[in-house]
């Protein structure tokens, strides 16, 4: 699901129930027995007859009762950028000023370290770093080079594989800023993935192409920006470093490009210490996780289908302009949408209930 209403990539079930374990318009079947996971209990009597055996409910439990899924993970590059000024800059880290600053690099590793954790079970990460990992400080030590692919191809559950590809929290980094060749790798890569699953670029940086780069133009990144987001439907959001304002306007011209603006006036995430730093990176990873799932089995009765999140029941909407689901594809995907949306994301789980007429 998107803060900005887009939504983004399917879901796949995990599983099918067979026990009484979603609330029924007539009164629940006896439940014999559980194994104390949900989803795994057993039950014994007739589900269509009340207590009494006089009343039939307006809806019984289907064959397939519930179903859990889970948004399949979008798959993210971090484009990160390795320059010298990554090194040589230091800046408050913690928004107090009686502790020591550190350099960007360091809380950039922190807050990478920090993200990828957090997400690794919903979002495949990889890396591409701009210069290479081994550049020096001067055009003849590798300073304006890219090393072709990346550093770390997009995986699942790969926190441990960013972090062991990436210079160390307080590695002396070096080198220019060789930003457009570090954005046509990084695109070079995505576009060679499933172009039926979601796929995003989050670029950070902490000023715009370096002058000493010959060959690397500005006109050139935005183009490789727009080509990405346009003709590939690959996404880029853009952080800066404590930008200076008078060098900013690279930056927010390519999240412009990109079609990933940050929400207010300023189109790409200004970060002045290392908390804010952490609040971008991760409010555009939560961003990128996904609002629509997909519906396996169908219902035979779709009428009667429910979509539940945190125990509670989800409205079915007209259109994504209210809080609820709707169907995208009728009766195999479903959209969650509004604050639907926000809870899927906060809970990364959701139930598609199955129930059927009686009789």
């Amino acid at each position: 699901m998107s803060e900005t209403t887009d939504t983004e990539g399917t879901a796949s079930g995990t599983g099918t129930t067979t026990g009484p374990v979603v609330p029924t318009t007539g009164p629940e079947p006896t439940t014999t027995s559980t194994t104390g996971e949900p989803g795994t209990s057993t039950t014994t009597g007739d589900p269509s007859s009340t207590s009494v055996g006089t009343t039939m409910p307006d809806k019984i439990p289907c064959d397939s009762e519930e179903t859990e899924v889970v948004p399949v993970p979008p798959s993210v590059l971090l484009i990160l950028d390795k320059s010298g000024s990554m090194s040589m800059e230091q800046w408050d880290h913690d928004a107090k000023p009686q502790t020591a600053d550190v350099t960007r690099w360091h809380s950039l590793h922190q807050v990478v370290e920090g993200v990828v954790t957090m997400f690794d079970a919903m979002v495949h990460f990889g890396v591409k770093l701009y210069p290479k990992i081994d550049a020096g400080s001067f055009v003849n030590v590798g300073a304006c080079e890219v090393t072709p692919g990346v550093e770390v191809p997009i995986a699942p559950m790969n926190a441990a594989g960013v972090l062991a590809g990436i210079p160390a929290v307080d590695y002396e980094v070096l080198g220019g800023t060789p930003m457009e060749t570090g954005l046509k790798r990084g695109y070079e890569y995505l576009k060679t993935l499933d172009p039926s699953l979601q796929r995003f670029a989050i670029l950070v940086a902490d000023g715009e192409i370096s002058d000493t780069c010959q060959g690397e133009n500005f006109l050139e990144a935005q183009a490789a920006v727009e080509e990405a987001f346009g003709t590939f439907d690959i996404a880029t959001y853009v952080v800066g470093i404590d930008v200076d304002p008078s060098t900013s306007e690279q930056l927010a011209t390519l999240a412009i490009a990109g079609g990933k603006l940050k929400p207010g006036p300023d189109p790409f995430y200004q970060t002045a210490n290392q908390n804010e730093l952490q609040a971008a990176i991760q409010q555009i990873v939560k961003d990128t996780l996904s609002c629509v799932i997909a519906v396996d089995p169908a219902p035979s009765e779709p009428e009667l289908f429910e979509v539940w999140i945190d125990g509670q029941p989800v409205p079915n909407v007209a259109s994504c302009d209210e809080d609820g689901y709707v169907w995208s594809v009728p009766h195999t995907e479903v959209t969650l949408c509004g604050s639907a949306c926000d809870l899927l994301k906060e809970t990364g789980k959701v139930q598609a209930l199955y129930f059927c007429n009686p009789g």
